[in-house]
């Protein structure tokens, strides 16, 4: 008998079939199933939306890195390639010296 002659039946063979032959339970979990994937795909493209807004602000800055340290014209710009603790001695070492070069000068 042609498929479309034949009576439609459920998972238990008894009930009516939807109308594009399958049984309504399996039809609601299809829907369901496309209804769980329009709403991940829905959530894929906010997420790329917010993926490419940030993308767009980070290479906002690094333009903005590249294009070097912004400051004032009559600044003037160290730059010091000691580490912390290194400079932090050497820093001492010239407090210490001014130190003892006043004290000579006020005895």
């Amino acid at each position: 008998m042609p498929r479309d002659q034949r009576p439609a039946e459920n998972a238990q063979g008894s009930a009516p079939a939807d109308q594009i032959g399958m049984p309504s339970l399996v039809a609601l979990r299809g829907a369901e199933s496309l209804r769980r994937l329009r709403d991940r795909i829905t959530k894929a493209v906010d997420e790329l939306g917010r993926l490419r807004e940030e993308n767009r602000k980070l290479e906002e800055r690094i333009l903005e890195l590249e294009r070097g340290p912004v400051g004032d014209v009559d600044e003037t710009l160290v730059k010091i390639s000691d580490t912390p603790e290194h400079l932090r001695k050497r820093l001492d070492t010239f407090i210490a010296a001014i130190d003892t070069y006043l004290a000579k000068n006020e005895a």
